[in-house]
């Protein structure tokens, strides 16, 4: 390869280096490791974590419920769909489902940011960039986001990784140990890389908080042994198959990497196709397939790594699926979803919320005993934001305070 193509191929490459941050050395981190797992479009989740089976006298709001009925296991019920019963069989010992969550909205756009941040209105970063702002905003890669709702709001700097992994090896530690002209070329692309963000930094006209953002930008080229150190713990040819569906596999097995060798605290997993507009239990089926392999590799990621017993695992869609078929045999938008939020050995898992009634409508929930009550109130998305920013200790944080939810109640689901 020619200096030349090697150049635009490392320039071409170089925003991932430059999403990391300064630092000396990995710092030492004994956290929790937060990772979202974005399932974009809508799941159904009729047909996953909150079975609901067909009524007299309705149209029919699951096709599986015609000739079988919902499944449990612990307290953990679950539709007898696609892989489910091998999935929630050996991971619901680790679950809390929360059903019959209001997203308040039947839009993607406005589904993503207030399942993934606590409120409609864009503005506000996600739960994961939050947490990598708190806990470990200097670490290298700290945000690590595979694709879907990753505002960052100026806090930290997310590193956006997309497309197969083959070669990211060699695009995270080129300028290490090299001589020659690929030293050259390094030299040149972190020169280009300083001249730029020097002059966005002087203007009058840049926001405080995308000037520390930028300086930081800046400064990422200039100490970076640590990512050196990450980079040779990755396998050359040893990574999981590609995916044009899902990729979760890979989405994982990296993001347990970057927590393992101490350079990461939270990611974003993104698995797409769930909105089924036509052919909905085909399609559902493929999908959540992906989803609970991929979820699953997750938590064996982990293990291996010996770091399961840190990992906080939040599983969410932008919506769910219309309670009754469309005359493509599809199902639209509905408000009305779910979020699994997995832990291993806690006291608040193996327990399911059922907050949704017969007809997928949200049903009021005392926010004390997470039972039915007709003096309960109806489960928000940012109820479930709430509750988290306070079980990860983000809730007294100076950073959340600028991001208020303003909830009048406060759901008990980790007690």
């Amino acid at each position: 390869m020619s200096s030349r193509r090697k150049f635009i191929k490392l320039a071409a490459l170089t925003p991932l280096l430059a999403s990391t941050s300064v630092f000396s050395a990995a710092t030492t981190f004994t956290g929790k490791f937060v990772v979202t797992v974005q399932a974009h479009g809508g799941w159904d989740v009729t047909c996953f974590c909150d079975p609901k089976e067909n009524q007299r006298g309705e149209l029919a709001i699951t096709k599986w419920s015609t000739n079988d009925e919902a499944q449990s296991t612990g307290n953990i019920k679950y539709a007898p769909f696609a892989s489910n019963e091998k999935f929630f069989k050996k991971h619901a010992s680790k679950m809390l489902v929360i059903n019959g969550v209001d997203s308040q909205t039947n839009s993607h756009s406005i589904g993503q940011t207030v399942n993934w941040s606590g409120r409609t209105a864009i503005g506000y970063p996600s739960l994961t960039a939050l947490y990598s702002a708190v806990y470990a905003p200097i670490l290298p890669l700290t945000y690590l986001t595979f694709g879907g709702f990753n505002r960052t709001e100026s806090l930290v700097r997310s590193t956006q990784v997309g497309g197969r992994l083959t070669g990211i090896r060699e695009l995270i530690s080129p300028a290490f140990g090299n001589e020659g002209a690929m030293a050259e070329l390094w030299d040149a692309i972190k020169t280009v890389q300083a001249n730029d963000a020097q002059s966005i930094v002087e203007s009058s006209i840049f926001a405080a908080g995308n000037r520390r953002t930028r300086e930081a930008y800046s400064s990422s080229l200039k100490r970076m042994e640590p990512l050196a150190e990450f980079a040779e713990t990755l396998p050359i040819d040893g990574w999981e198959p590609w995916s044009e569906d899902g990729n979760l596999r890979q989405q994982a097995q990296f993001a347990i990497a970057a927590f393992k060798g101490g350079v990461s605290v939270a990611a974003d997993l993104y698995q797409s196709g769930f909105d089924t507009h036509t052919s909905n239990d085909s399609q559902q089926t493929t999908f959540l397939n992906e989803l609970t392999d991929g979820i699953d590799y997750l938590w064996d990621a982990a293990e291996e790594a010996g770091i399961a017993d840190r990992l906080v695992v939040i599983v969410g869609s932008d919506f769910s699926r219309t309670p009754y078929y469309n005359f493509l045999d599809g199902k639209d938008h509905w408000p009305v979803g779910s979020y699994i939020i997995m832990e291993k050995g806690k006291d608040y898992t193996n327990r399911y919320v059922d907050g949704s009634d017969e007809g997928q409508n949200a049903a009021r929930i005392d926010p004390e005993t997470l039972q039915p009550s007709g003096f309960g109130t109806k489960i928000l998305t940012s109820h479930v934001h709430d509750a988290l920013r306070e079980y990860l200790g983000l809730a007294n944080s100076a950073t959340a305070d600028s991001f208020p939810l303003r909830n009048t109640e406060r759901f008990n689901f980790f007690s």
